[in-house]
């Protein structure tokens, strides 16, 4: 093969590579290095738009107080507790850690609960675009998800309230399996060591019930 027939051959495979590399390069050119929750007005003057809506603002830097690890003490109020007999564990550890450039925050909690191990993963946001934290949980328990969103807000607050929907495998009883329950997480940041979150099942027609009652307390 000549050096003009192998260069024919090639030109096609070069170009592609050549532009993949060069988009490569001109997105993390618009992703400025960013550690943590951060403010959106040390942001370079030339970042376009569409990057500048998506970059960190007073909203995640209200959630800075979470980052870091914590111990956790848990207590469920249903399936293997009650409301006056919750089952109790003050074992269970979290780690949280900003990703995406400071934009998400995940959350990693485990650790033993009454005869079992368990496990959770979360990751806490908030949408710059439509004004309202997201939240979105995964456990070892549930083989379906649990997505949370809060109102829409004009300023941050240490109290944050989400709303979501969940189908019920049957924590509240046989006769709930497969239905969708109303639900409802409330987040107090009580200072830079300690906070709470309850989850609480609003089912139709009925009183809401506390499924879950945490505090967090920083190591």
């Amino acid at each position: 093969m000549t050096l003009t027939s192998f260069d024919s051959a090639h030109s096609g495979i070069g170009r592609r590579s050549f532009i993949a590399a060069s988009t490569a390069a001109l997105l993390a050119g618009l992703m400025p290095p960013r550690s943590g929750a951060q403010s959106t007005s040390g942001a370079p003057s030339d970042v376009p738009p569409f990057v500048r809506r998506g970059l960190p603002g007073p909203f995640h830097a209200a959630l800075k107080p979470l980052e870091g690890s914590w111990t956790v003490e848990k207590r469920i109020y249903v399936a293997i507790g009650t409301k006056d007999h919750p089952a109790v564990s003050r074992n269970m550890t979290c780690r949280r850690r900003w990703f995406g450039a400071g934009k998400h925050l995940e959350d990693i909690t485990e650790g033993s609960l009454g005869d079992g191990a368990y496990y959770r993963m979360g990751v806490l946001g908030f949408s710059t675009l439509d004004r309202r934290y997201e939240w979105a949980t995964f456990d070892a328990l549930n083989s379906n998800s649990m997505l949370y969103t809060s109102a829409a807000l004009n300023t941050p607050d240490a109290r944050i309230v989400l709303a979501g929907v969940f189908t019920d495998p049957g924590l509240l009883g046989e006769s709930y399996a497969g239905r969708s329950i109303p639900m409802r997480t409330t987040l107090d940041i009580l200072g830079p060591d300690r906070h709470v979150i309850d989850l609480h099942f609003m089912p139709h027609g009925e009183p809401e019930v506390l499924i879950d009652h945490s505090t967090y307390t920083r190591v």
